[in-house]
């Protein structure tokens, strides 16, 4: 992990509305999908982000992402 990008996320973490996704987080700043997420579980996993589940008609619950104030 880079000290850079997890300052790019975290800025699109903190200027989101609401919640914000691994793919909207990968539209927002130019990274991957799969390493929006990882950044944004590091934050979670640390305290900065919390985490809610969106259910939908069919598949897997979209995990959602804000940060804490």
């Amino acid at each position: 992990m880079s000290v850079e990008t997890a300052e790019l996320v975290e800025r699109a973490l903190r200027a989101a509305e609401g919640t914000l996704s691994a793919t909207e987080c990968a539209a927002a700043t130019g990274v991957s999908r799969v390493s929006a997420r990882r950044y944004l579980e590091y934050f979670h996993g640390i305290g900065s982000a919390e985490v809610s589940l969106r259910y939908g008609a069919a598949g897997r619950p979209e995990r959602r992402y804000a940060w804490r104030a």
